[in-house]
């Protein structure tokens, strides 16, 4: 797989992040963990806590599996009505880094909800090693080079 972007631009009436351009199925749920609401410290504190293994929402179910933190993308999964359990996750909608890599991530993106950068770039490299660009040096670098989405063509 080669290198993607995901470019997240924030939305000035609303103050959350959108996604400015099409993204894989399996990334889904990797923007799912930087909503600015939705997680605030819970998911510090569940990854800190060794006898939790998962925790879920409606759109994500986060897993730690052998070092390695899984996330499933819940679009359109089933639920077993009468415990309100998943079914089966799929598989084919799950992204998995490593639990070092998450835990950076969502340190960051604690930083980044305070400060609310107008544009932050996803890098999700080959390994599925993730990272975070706020810096407009590299992310106009990414841009020219043919690698992120134009921002300053959206919208136009």
């Amino acid at each position: 797989m080669m290198k993607q972007y995901i470019t997240m631009k924030k939305n000035e009436n609303s103050h959350r992040y959108q996604i400015i351009e099409r993204i894989d199925y399996r990334f889904g749920s990797l923007v799912e963990l930087f909503s600015p609401y939705r997680w605030p410290n819970e998911l510090i504190e569940w990854f800190d806590n060794e006898k939790k293994q998962s925790c879920s929402n409606e759109y994500i179910s986060i897993r730690k599996q052998n070092g390695l933190i899984s996330l499933y993308n819940l679009i359109d999964q089933f639920c077993d009505e009468t415990s309100g359990l998943l079914i089966d996750l799929d598989s084919a909608k799950r992204f998995e880094m490593t639990s070092e890599n998450f835990l950076e991530i969502i340190h960051q993106w604690d930083e980044l909800r305070i400060s609310r950068p107008d544009v932050i770039l996803v890098v999700i490299h080959e390994d599925n090693h993730v990272s975070l660009e706020t810096n407009q040096k590299i992310i106009k670098e990414c841009q020219d080079a043919g690698y992120a989405f134009d921002i300053n063509k959206y919208g136009k």
